[in-house]
């Protein structure tokens, strides 16, 4: 048999590998905590990779096909809801451009049963409570709100759309809310 320095090191190396690749291994749990929409009769849910099923289909649309950490569908009455990927309701979600609002500066807009906004960051956390009449997306840190005004329809036909009025508005930061 003949071993040179070369073929030891090179089975040295292998056994270190895989001796490196068994322990890292080791601790890695086998759970898939995704989230994976379905459908059932037009309507849309959630299930988990075993295939049970975590969030009912009652939803008319899914905005997310896997939920990682959140995710959003809208109800039949065209209200966005946030679920986190154990199918828990976390609150509903500011409609912006026919979908959920986008985040900026970490943070989205929410809303509450009485229209008012407040903002949740992407992993579902509430950062600042819904208590704002109308509120525009963080930028630099800061969100321009108010807690009094009117909505104004503006525009005809398709390009028919809404703004908001109010003699009253003021900036928050992330930090002093």
């Amino acid at each position: 048999m003949n071993l040179n320095n070369s073929n030891m090191r090179t089975s040295g190396w292998c056994i270190v590998i895989s001796f490196l690749a068994v322990v890292l291994f080791a601790n890695c749990k086998d759970a898939d905590n995704r989230l994976f929409v379905a459908e059932r009769n037009g309507l849309y849910g959630y299930i988990n990779a075993q295939g049970d099923t975590i969030v009912d289909c009652t939803f008319p649309f899914a905005y997310t096909d896997t939920i990682s950490r959140i995710g959003f569908v809208a109800d039949s009455v065209g209200a966005i809801k946030c679920f986190n990927n154990k199918g828990e309701f976390l609150f509903k979600v500011f409609n912006y451009d026919n979908g959920p609002d986008y985040p900026a500066d970490g943070l989205f807009r929410i809303v509450d049963d009485n229209a008012l906004v407040g903002f949740a960051d992407t992993l579902g956390n509430v950062v600042i409570s819904p208590r704002f009449k109308f509120a525009y997306p963080f930028k630099e840190g800061h969100a321009k709100v108010t807690d009094t005004g009117v909505l104004v329809p503006c525009g005809e036909g398709v390009d028919r759309h809404t703004t908001w009025l109010s003699d009253k508005w003021y900036f928050i930061s992330k930090k002093k809310r």
